[in-house]
């Protein structure tokens, strides 16, 4: 099945009730995926330093891992309105090591060899030159540093309409149709894995995150030594862990 080339969404800059929206959509529905991510993360990152997520939008990622690691924890976002809810979400949640701060994923705000870990999640879609921003992402973590990013892949146009059809069950139509605009915004597995050549990380970082997403992980070099588990519900164990790197 051929897949159809890449077109990018309309991006709107969300208002205060819109982000709300989101947040309350993101609290229901993607609780395994972020879980799965979080673990990856601080199990491929350092037990401690300086961490940062890019596109943090309202911030529960950020708070995740600020709260499974010894980690202080930036978040950047370009929107006010998110950045505002992801302090009152960790302020809610009592997590103390996670700032939230404006900035632009295309020039981030920082100096070179920064952070000690740097991740995004379901964020390439969004740019229209993924490139980027994965070196960007690469210029402010420190070079023995982690960077983790995930991303929803590309498919036929069969398979995103049985993915929106089978994953987006209990979405309303709005939903699925955002869901589906987002898989025919993101790169294939193979575009992923010649972005990794090209910006140096390698084809080797390439994993699959079960069947709907792909991701690109270095981990630290000096990455922490015991593993540490996010929890979650019982009846959700199984299906967050096909979201746990594994390498």
């Amino acid at each position: 099945m051929s897949i159809p080339p890449r077109k990018l969404e309309e991006e709107v800059m969300m208002g205060r009730e819109e982000a709300a929206a989101y947040d309350g959509l993101t609290r229901k529905f993607l609780d395994i995926l972020h879980a799965g991510f979080v673990e990856s993360v601080v199990n491929l990152a350092p037990a401690q330093g300086r961490f940062l997520d890019v596109g943090t939008g309202t911030g529960w990622i950020a708070i995740g891992v600020a709260r499974h690691s010894g980690a202080q924890v930036t978040g950047i976002d370009l929107s006010d309105d998110m950045l505002a809810i992801a302090r009152m979400n960790a302020d809610n949640e009592g997590v103390r090591n996670v700032e939230f701060v404006k900035g632009n994923a295309s020039r981030i705000p920082f100096d070179d060899n920064t952070f000690d870990a740097v991740f995004c999640h379901n964020m390439l879609h969004h740019i229209p030159e993924p490139e980027g921003l994965v070196r960007e992402m690469l210029r402010v973590a420190k070079p023995e540093g982690a960077v983790v990013i995930r991303d929803l892949k590309r498919l036929s146009k069969f398979m995103t309409a049985l993915h929106v059809n089978l994953f987006g069950l209990t979405y309303n139509e709005l939903m699925k149709k955002e869901y589906r605009d987002s898989i025919m915004a993101s790169l294939t597995e193979e575009e992923m894995r010649d972005l990794a050549d090209r910006v140096g990380l390698g084809r080797e970082t390439f994993s699959r995150a079960f069947v709907t997403h792909m991701t690109l992980a270095r981990p630290a070099a000096n990455r922490r030594p015991d593993r540490i588990t996010v929890p979650v519900a019982p009846h959700k164990s199984l299906a967050k862990n096909f979201y746990v790197c594994k390498g």
